[in-house]
């Protein structure tokens, strides 16, 4: 049994009733376990205090008081039934029996209370919301940025906040007149449209192909960003190359960089990717302008602060915002410079013609010249081998070789004396 398992069954041993295999097995599991004798051991303290208790006497006259209130409750007889009921109950029933209603009156109050509450949030919330829409570039709200709940608490951030509360009720007509010639302007809005690609094709002379590659990239705008070239294989004296090069082109010379490519190369793999990534970058320059808002109120609201505590929080949302702006403006940046120069990875190998040339079959005399020479290189090897071999097992050997002949004198001594 473990320590759990016994505990469960203490009191049941102490009052005797478990069968003889557990009690030995409870008996058994207390003499090794010092937790469990410690606990055992204050369960019989405990309950031989309680039998040490003295009995105690009722008060005089309790008898007597407790005969005559038996004698005076009320009994009632039917004619086909008889039912005994006391005066006592129906007394403590009709005491309490207005609590019921009481309690179901008290819940009504209550929920008509926080109804009311209610109410009076929602309808003052309501200009905290409208404050809200100012930030609104399009149907979807723009994250605004998160309650500043200690200058709340502090005794200028009410009047503060009132006051960014009106001018952003100033402003709301301005943003919603701007909303509606942004959404006027969305079919107008510039595509941003990013194209790449990947081609491997082969060329019969590398340095050749990489020159006039040059010069077309050169010719339409773009640029080689990366070049990386290495001699892959070497095939009679020839170094064949293979280069690994990140194009650059203008958007436009795109699928002309790569005709090009198929006209003066021989193309074997090729994968052209556009994506459109317009909703994305106006939904990152919708947030910029917003938050460039919100910067805006906050500066007007950090030179009316009068603590110390509001300018510290209003610097940390500055702090906030200004992050913010600064990485949807690198991404920004990033999607302008993919949408107008697509890229283009280049692998490109060097490859050589196969010549099939019949060569003339060398004579009889020469095959044995080489056959001979051959013989005796591989004579020449062989030997060289085994004493190399030898060299480098001689830790090993030489003491074997000692053991072994030590016993071979020491069996020829012993068959000496036998004989």
């Amino acid at each position: 049994m473990n320590c759990d398992e016994v505990r469960n069954l203490l009191f049941s041993y102490i009052d005797n009733e478990i069968d003889e295999d557990e009690k030995l097995l409870i008996e058994e599991h207390i003499e090794n376990c010092d937790e469990c004798k410690n606990e055992f051991e204050e369960y019989k303290m405990i309950i031989k205090a309680l039998n040490d208790l003295p009995d105690e006497e009722p008060p005089a006259g309790y008898c007597k008081r407790l005969h005559e209130k038996l004698l005076n409750s009320k009994i009632t007889v039917f004619k086909d039934e008889s039912v005994i009921e006391s005066n006592k109950p129906k007394r403590i029933k009709s005491k309490y029996g207005w609590l019921k209603y009481g309690s179901l009156a008290a819940a009504l109050v209550l929920v008509f209370t926080v109804a009311a509450l209610n109410n009076l949030n929602l309808s003052g919330g309501m200009k905290a919301t409208e404050d809200n829409m100012v930030y609104d570039s399009k149907s979807q709200a723009a994250p605004s940025a998160p309650p500043m709940t200690p200058m709340a608490e502090s005794p200028g951030a009410g009047a503060a906040e009132e006051e960014m509360a009106d001018q952003n009720n100033g402003e709301r007509n301005k943003m919603m007149g701007m909303n509606q010639m942004s959404t006027m302007a969305l079919d107008a809005r510039e595509m941003k449209i990013i194209k790449s690609g990947t081609v491997y094709a082969q060329t019969k002379d590398y340095d050749t192909f990489l020159k006039s590659l040059e010069e077309k990239i050169s010719s339409i705008g773009g640029f080689i960003e990366n070049n990386s070239t290495e001699v892959y294989q070497v095939y009679d004296n020839n170094k064949l190359m293979y280069g690994n090069l990140r194009l650059r082109v203008p958007q436009d010379s795109f699928y002309e960089l790569i005709s090009y490519l198929e006209t003066y190369t021989d193309v074997r793999r090729k994968n052209l990717n556009e994506n459109d990534v317009t909703k994305e970058y106006y939904e990152k320059d919708n947030r910029v302008k917003n938050l460039e808002i919100q910067e805006q109120h906050l500066r007007d609201l950090f030179e009316k602060a009068q603590t110390v505590e509001e300018m510290l929080q209003i610097e940390n949302e500055l702090r906030r915002i200004r992050t913010e702006i600064d990485a949807l403006n690198i991404s920004l940046a990033d999607i302008n410079d993919r949408a107008a120069m697509s890229t283009i990875n280049l692998e490109v190998e060097e490859v050589k013609e196969v010549n099939f040339s019949i060569k003339s079959e060398k004579g009889i005399m020469e095959r044995s010249k080489e056959g001979f020479i051959s013989t005796v290189n591989s004579i020449v090897r062989g030997f060289g081998n085994f004493i190399v071999n030898i060299a480098s097992a001689a830790p090993i050997v030489i003491p074997a070789a000692i053991i072994f002949i030590i016993l071979l004198l020491r069996i020829k001594k012993y068959w000496k004396k036998k004989i």
